[in-house]
């Protein structure tokens, strides 16, 4: 009786190969799913391997059609906006969204500093900047100190001198970097600044045009801070775009600038050579004579 029972149990391993099977059609696979079947000989192993290599292709598969249904329609409406605080706000929210970041800030760059243009904190219901209304009033980032050395203290001005990408688990924790304005903060709202992403954004000609920085990865389950993923391909892609429509708008805006400061010199140029042509004439000379006539008539 006991031989019967065990021939109806099921195989382990074939269980846990259509648990494996189960979790690659929803979507859930992970690589440890297969761990204890790498031993396995003959077709079984086979099997495993075969599973394997098709779980990989559908995590590409699925991870190019969450680029295709996400990020490029997000380019693409960025692109075509219009509104310049509308677009900055925009790549914030959406990189919080793929991240699952509960708070963001952009800076951009100009003049040897960092100023801050969007500031969010889901956790604190705080928007400053882009279509808030509400100012950011805090003091741009130095990028050079009063010495002319870099300022390489503040993670953001780190990372628009250097060009590279920051990742911290838990600022207060983590050496070499000034976290003095981030305590102060947390002090303040009472909020706990964890996970930081740090992100440059650089243009096509090499320059960085501002900096993203994305603060306390949320797991999407839990909710639990995490630190942020090492490799997000989507997160990358977006800030591509991001900024690719980011420096089409300025450059366009300093071109109109460009084109307003060129017609202001042309009128004036124009109007001084059309007061110059005046004052040459015979008739204009005429009067003045007559005005210096006057006025000295009236002398005393």
């Amino acid at each position: 009786m006991m031989n019967a029972v065990n021939k109806n149990q099921p195989d382990p391993s074939l269980q846990k190969i259509m648990d494996v099977v189960r979790a690659i059609e929803a979507g859930d696979y992970a690589s440890d799913l297969l761990h204890g079947l790498e031993s396995e000989n003959g077709d079984m192993n086979q099997l495993v391997q075969t599973l394997g290599v098709m779980a990989h292709t559908v995590a590409q598969r699925d991870h190019q059609l969450r680029l295709l249904r996400r990020v490029i329609p997000i380019g693409v409406a960025l692109s075509a906006e219009k509104d310049f605080n509308r677009l900055l706000e925009t790549l914030v929210i959406e990189a919080q969204s793929v991240t699952h970041a509960d708070a963001g800030t952009l800076y951009l760059a100009e003049e040897g500093a960092l100023r801050f243009v969007i500031l969010r904190n889901t956790s604190l219901n705080l928007a400053l900047g882009g279509t808030s209304g509400a100012k950011v009033s805090f003091p741009p980032v130095r990028l050079y100190k009063e010495d002319g050395s870099e300022n390489r203290a503040n993670v953001a001005s780190y990372v628009a001198l250097t060009h590279q990408l920051i990742r911290i688990a838990d600022a207060y924790e983590a050496d070499g970097f000034d976290f003095s304005g981030t305590k102060s903060f947390d002090a303040q709202s009472g909020y706990r600044s964890k996970s930081f992403l740090a992100m440059p954004l650089i243009n096509t000609e090499g320059k960085v045009i501002g900096v993203l920085q994305l603060i306390n990865a949320q797991d999407a389950k839990t909710g639990e801070i995490i630190p942020f993923a090492d490799d997000d391909d989507v997160l990358e892609s977006l800030v591509l775009l991001s900024t690719a429509a980011l420096d089409g708008y300025i450059r366009e805006e300093s071109l109109r600038r460009e084109i307003a400061q060129l017609k202001i010199e042309i009128d004036q140029a124009r109007r001084a050579r059309q007061v110059e042509e005046i004052t040459d004439t015979s008739y204009f000379k005429e009067l003045q004579s007559q005005a210096t006539q006057l006025r000295a008539r009236k002398k005393p």
